[in-house]
């Protein structure tokens, strides 16, 4: 038997990401400083089937992407807040996609290389192929906007 609850949270920290081709909701709780992971198994309109993956599966995924996932990022015009939206493999390294916090639909995403718990500019020559591979395995996650040269 399934049992189907309508469940809202209540914070604004709600980040949806894909990691290894996986789909997760982390949630922070702030005063409790409290950090939860779902994947999430299928979505539909406003709606999410969450799926709580375990302690173990959620320490492992923190310890990995806590280091990098927020990330300031700076550009000739702004510095600003980023968020990790997506990890894949590109020529055996791994590859974070960043987009802009307070502007996700409006600016384009950055890529960098993720090595050593830290971000990594790709070389210029390596960032379009990066971007055109991310917009070949994740072509739901990109709005009409065009992957720009990192900041």
């Amino acid at each position: 038997m399934v049992i189907i609850l309508k469940v809202r949270f209540h914070t604004p920290h709600q980040y949806v990401f894909y990691h290894h081709h996986i789909k997760h909701l982390l949630l922070l709780w702030e005063k409790e400083q409290k950090k939860e992971l779902y994947l999430i198994v299928e979505e539909s309109n406003d709606e999410l089937l969450l799926q709580y993956p375990g302690e173990t599966y959620t320490e492992m995924i923190l310890q990995e992407l806590e280091p990098i996932f927020f990330q300031t990022l700076e550009t000739e015009e702004e510095r600003f807040p980023a968020i990790l939206g997506a990890t894949f493999f590109y020529q055996k390294r791994l590859i974070g996609m960043y987009y802009h916090q307070h502007r996700p639909e409006e600016e384009p995403p950055y890529f960098f290389e993720i090595r050593n718990e830290q971000i990594v500019e790709l070389a210029d020559e390596e960032y379009q192929e990066v971007a055109k591979i991310f917009l070949e395995e994740f072509p739901d996650y990109v709005s009409v906007n065009s992957p720009s040269k990192q900041p």
